[in-house]
């Protein structure tokens, strides 16, 4: 006698496995990390200028803050600026060198506005809102609430920033403090939200380079770093010659 099993129809399983990671799609081969060409090449379209002037605004702009920079410093910065539809042109994302060092590390900054078109170009952004304390000092509330919301999350996300954590001392701290509290909870939700990493705001970027100033042992590290692979001057002759040598028009 035959042992009768239950077995699920084909488009039963179908329906199933249906949005699911299927055999083939792990077993697929892994996209090679773009050239420096390649993404040259898709900026510059995007930027809707020719060779030259994508060179002259991009040294003017987002490159116009670091003393030297190396070909993987322009990948980074143009990888970026593609994956969260940012114009470094426009200075939406930026490059700062990570310390007064020169040759320290490059750190990718994004403006406030850049922050603010991140989350509105997001499909699943559904609004934001702030909650301030009701206690204040010198009419500065004491805390300010970020709550966002996901159009595919039932709960929002809320990150709280308290004034007396990340105060600053200097420019718009001292000016507009309430404003640079609302902004401050604000890209913490948006990066906790939406799982944002490897760029910085404006105020934590200048925090990081103060930081890694104030750490080094003495003055004379400086002069002894030795240059990092492939660094070059920040200027338009120097660009110019990395898209030369990559093959790409000028």
């Amino acid at each position: 006698m035959k042992r009768r099993t239950n077995r699920p129809s084909r488009s039963s399983s179908k329906r199933k496995l249906e949005g699911s990671p299927t055999l083939e799609d792990y077993n697929a081969p892994i996209n090679a990390a773009p050239s420096a060409h390649e993404i040259i090449d898709r900026s510059v379209k995007r930027s809707g200028l020719g060779y030259e002037g994508f060179v002259k605004h991009l040294t003017q702009t987002a490159l116009s803050r670091l003393c030297v920079w190396s070909e993987d410093d322009l990948k980074r910065l143009l990888i970026a600026a593609e994956r969260l539809g940012l114009d470094p042109l426009n200075n939406e994302i930026y490059a700062v060198q990570g310390g007064e060092d020169p040759m320290s590390a490059v750190l990718l900054v994004v403006s406030l506005n850049g922050w603010a078109k991140i989350l509105n170009a997001n499909p699943a952004f559904d609004g934001m809102h702030f909650t301030e304390s009701a206690c204040v000092g010198d009419g500065i509330p004491d805390w300010i609430e970020c709550t966002i919301h996901r159009k595919d999350r039932s709960v929002p996300t809320t990150v709280r920033e308290y004034l007396c954590e990340v105060r600053g001392e200097q420019g718009a701290w001292l000016t507009h403090p309430r404003r640079m509290l609302r902004h401050k909870a604000m890209v913490q939700c948006a990066r906790v939200c939406f799982g944002l990493v490897g760029i910085h705001d404006p105020d934590e970027a200048a925090r990081v380079r103060s930081a890694r100033d104030t750490n080094r042992p003495d003055n004379t590290r400086r002069s002894a770093h030795p240059p990092y692979k492939g660094a070059r001057p920040s200027d338009q002759a120097s660009l110019k010659s990395l898209i030369r040598g990559l093959g790409t028009h000028t």
